[in-house]
């Protein structure tokens, strides 16, 4: 059998098993680098979506931004010239967000790496650069590339009109800020950010770390709970 054919079709089934067996998924990049498949495609969908809703975003965003500049004192200053100046080159740029995602998946991937090596070393695991990362590429595929799909068909599906800031077109997937609504900004961003596939990332962050890395509960359960907590302080800190 061609070995070339054999590695792609290992790593495309390491791709489907992460989603539907996590555990043979893990147990085979314990001892195989099969990260290629995953990481381009997480890539090349999450992109998509991205460029999908752009519309949408810069729709919300213009929506939002009265308040915006009415909430900021250097802003309010200018002009309605200068604000309109503004919007525009801010506005002009949302099309074309999707490219940073080619660069934003595999640096976020490396820095989850980071973290699981981390527990790796404090729970005297066996994982490897090469096997976490391996791993965290793959978890990638479930949690931002279906992610970023659900989030393109939910877009979709309520229209423009639906939106009016652009954290509602990011926080449109189902999480936990629809169980606990609430009216401050920055907690709404914190809830927002939990969604069920930050959710389901971090079941497979904590099967990761127990089936490839061989690492106890405890430090498993941590590093499970950091990556999306991480994300949600962010989200929560950066709201306006």
């Amino acid at each position: 059998m061609d070995s070339t054919k054999s590695a792609s079709g290992g790593a495309l089934q390491t791709v489907i098993d992460t989603i539907v067996a996590p555990n043979a998924a893990f147990e085979r990049v314990r001892t195989a680098s099969t990260w290629g498949w995953a990481l381009l495609i997480a890539i090349v969908v999450t992109s998509a979506a991205q460029y999908v809703i752009a519309p949408t975003a810069v729709h919300a965003f213009e929506g939002s931004w009265p308040a915006m500049v009415a909430a900021n004192p250097q802003m309010a200053q200018l002009t309605p010239e200068q604000q309109q100046h503004a919007l525009g080159m801010i506005t002009a740029f949302m099309p074309y967000a999707w490219l940073v995602t080619i660069i934003w998946v595999p640096i976020s991937v490396l820095a989850t790496t980071v973290v699981l090596l981390i527990f790796n070393a404090i729970g005297r695991g066996s994982g490897t650069f090469e096997s976490l990362w391996s791993a965290v590429a793959n978890i990638y595929v479930p949690w931002a590339a279906i992610g970023g799909i659900v989030l393109a068909i939910i877009v979709h599906m309520k229209g423009e009109s639906a939106f009016n800031s652009v954290q509602s077109v990011q926080f449109a997937t189902p999480s936990l800020a629809w169980i606990v609504p609430t009216a401050n900004v920055k907690v709404a961003a914190f809830l927002g950010s939990l969604s069920v596939f930050q959710i389901w990332a971090a079941i497979l962050v904590y099967l990761a770390m127990r089936v490839t890395a061989r690492v106890s509960v405890a430090p498993a359960t941590f590093a499970a709970l950091v990556v999306p907590l991480a994300a949600a302080i962010v989200a929560a800190a950066s709201a306006r």
